[in-house]
């Protein structure tokens, strides 16, 4: 269902066109004026003016075009699913690549051969970010709009379970869709909650829907037999009123999935986890051609760092860890000590959250001073670039597992094993410690089974706020 109607959906591409030829007529000027004194005097290139302004405007227009194009072939304007945020990046990352060898191919086609090279490198990064920052705002605004007005699109969830449960926790809390949730109902006999509206008969409950003008029934009742849920949909489609159904697999499949169709028939199937083989070797020299540059700039960081770790409570310096990586294979996790000497013989504050192996009470008195200012910042993990250069860990990956976590694994947790843990991911940059247990999971699925080298981007790129603005970081 695509939820930014009318205006609001024009406003959105329009803005994604706007942004892309300024971006090019912002990379014109910065190229051809703002730095072309410097070009010239110190690496001898030459400000070369036989393409004027108008030729860098078309290829805005065209590369705009594409991205429009892509945008909506790949349904970019209308995903509500995943990880909102790092899905979103993900795709404008990829969309925006794509149109950058598009306008680059065009540029050569037409033989405009003295194009700058300059301004289409300036246009990938600047144009992903400035677009992915106009959809926040745009979805921002137009979601408080929306509440304000009560013109959110209406659901109700058939069911009561966990599943149906937690799908209006996110329905009411954490889509950027703004949802109007209208309760559950059902006509199930046996259901006795007074928060349910249960009905006779289905004809009954679309009657009712149709009076209260609902926009969308979610389907969230794993006990409805197959005729029963083609009842549903069937009533649906007569009402002409959008649906989704929940798959009642995810709990019971441990391989990546995709649906298919065989003669006629709807089913899934397994398929090859989209980090293996070649990508598993993709993913390996992305890690080695960022970390080692990064440990060698930020070897004066770590350096004060231990300085000030030993100023203020003594050595060591690093706290050591076994921590289970890819594979189930043990490895010595490294961090900065921001906790005092002997902190693991001490009694851990209660949380009062049922998160006894991972959670992190907000004022633990076994935190040093320096470690509070390290762990606010994230800092005490830097050491943890020579696990990534070893192997043993990646910049981006699941949460590094504890050894006694796993023992409490469900056989589809184990798949969270199957890819080496990283030093940011998704639980990262969505929330950290302010996170359920059973969300920490979710996540660390979802980059499981959603894996790309653009979703490892989108989190590099989105954990840099997520440091600066401490989020969860305690």
């Amino acid at each position: 269902m695509d939820t930014r109607k009318n205006g609001g959906f024009f406003f959105l591409p329009a803005g994604d066109f706007l942004l892309v030829v300024g971006v090019f007529v912002f990379g014109y000027w910065i190229r051809h004026f703002a730095l072309a004194g410097f070009l010239e005097e110190y690496l001898g290139i030459p400000n070369d003016f036989r393409l004027g302004l108008s030729n860098y405007v078309i290829s805005g227009i065209v590369m705009a075009c594409v991205e429009l194009l892509m945008f909506r072939a790949f349904n970019v304007y209308r995903r509500e699913s995943g990880v909102t945020s790092v899905e979103e990046l993900s795709w404008i990352l990829r969309v925006t690549f794509t149109a950058v060898v598009i306008t680059f191919a065009f540029t050569f086609a037409s033989r405009q051969l003295m194009f700058s090279r300059f301004v289409l490198a300036f246009a990938f990064p600047t144009a992903s970010l400035a677009i992915y920052m106009w959809h926040n705002t745009f979805n921002r605004i137009y979601s408080n709009w929306a509440k304000n007005r009560g013109t959110g699109p209406k659901v109700v969830v058939y069911g009561t379970g966990k599943h149906a449960w937690e799908i209006s926790e996110y329905i009411r809390s954490g889509s950027a869709v703004p949802y109007r949730f209208l309760g559950f109902v059902t006509v199930t006999e046996k259901e006795r909650d007074p928060e349910t509206l249960r009905f006779d008969s289905p004809d009954e409950m679309f009657r009712w829907l149709s009076e209260n003008r609902i926009d969308e029934l979610i389907l969230a009742d794993p006990g409805l037999s197959r005729e029963e849920t083609a009842e549903m949909i069937y009533g649906c489609e007569k009402e002409n009123l959008s649906y989704k159904v929940m798959a009642d697999v995810s709990d019971l499949v441990t391989m990546t999935t995709r649906v298919t169709n065989l003669g006629g028939i709807t089913m899934i199937e397994s398929v090859p986890p989209p980090l293996s083989g070649s990508s598993m070797l993709l993913k390996r020299i992305f890690d080695l051609a960022l970390a080692v540059p990064m440990a060698a700039l930020l070897l004066p960081l770590g350096l004060l760092v231990a300085l000030a770790i030993v100023a203020d409570s003594g050595f060591p310096v690093f706290y050591v860890q076994t921590r289970l990586g890819k594979s189930h294979r043990s490895f010595r996790l490294l961090k900065f000590r921001s906790m005092k000497v002997g902190a693991d013989t001490m009694e851990k504050p209660a949380t009062g959250n049922g998160r006894d192996l991972l959670a992190k009470p907000r004022n633990d008195p076994r935190i040093t001073r320096v470690g509070k200012f390290l762990r606010k910042f994230s800092l005490d993990e830097l050491p943890q670039l020579f696990n990534v250069i070893s192997g043993s860990m990646s910049l981006v990956g699941p949460r590094p597992h504890v050894p006694e976590e796993v023992r409490r694994y469900s056989l589809r947790h184990f798949k969270k094993l199957e890819v080496p843990p990283g030093m940011t991911g998704v639980c990262q940059v969505s929330g950290r410690n302010d996170l359920s247990y059973d969300e920490m999971v979710k996540l660390d699925l979802y980059y499981v089974d959603n894996w790309s080298i653009w979703l490892d981007i989108s989190i590099l790129i989105m954990t840099i706020p997520a440091i600066l603005f401490r989020r969860g970081a305690y």
